[in-house]
């Protein structure tokens, strides 16, 4: 499964903020929407910019 493939390489991109805001939708899109928010909200954490955490947050609350 998808999410089993992406979680195999979180060691290796473990501070590289792309991955992080990539996965969450990956999981969102496959259904798993508490993994999903759990994820967004590490991607927000990572974020380097303002705009790129309101994108974030705002898929995030998406979510319902």
């Amino acid at each position: 499964m998808a999410p089993a493939a992406v979680d195999r390489l979180e060691d290796k991109p473990a501070g590289y903020h792309a991955y992080h805001a990539t996965r969450p939708n990956l999981l969102r899109r496959l259904g798993f929407g508490q993994n999903s928010r759990t994820a967004y909200d590490k991607a927000i954490d990572l974020a380097g910019s303002t705009a790129e955490i309101a994108y974030l947050a705002r898929r995030r609350d998406q979510l319902g």
